[in-house]
């Protein structure tokens, strides 16, 4: 299926009580109080009292946040390709 409008990624955190991810990521960790995204060359890890994963899927993740402790973005580049002459 061809898509009509490209997706960008694009990371909104609501209120602090919400995050929503729309574009391609990874689920790198989810616990009881956390959770941990990979999206292009960005590491995302929030970390609160409780954290619901409400919708999660391939190109789109929507979590809840019940009183939010700490959100860490992390700029993780991908390797850089050596090549031999």
């Amino acid at each position: 299926m061809k898509k009509l409008f490209a997706l960008h990624p694009s990371i909104i955190l609501d209120e602090f009580n919400s995050l929503r991810i729309t574009g391609y990521y990874q689920l790198t960790a989810l616990t009881e109080q956390s959770v941990s995204f990979q999206t292009d060359d960005y590491a995302l890890s929030i970390r609160g009292e409780d954290v619901t994963v409400l919708e999660l899927t391939e190109q789109h993740a929507h979590i809840s946040i019940t009183e939010l402790i700490e959100v860490t973005i992390r700029h993780k580049p991908a390797e850089e390709r050596l090549y031999e002459s």
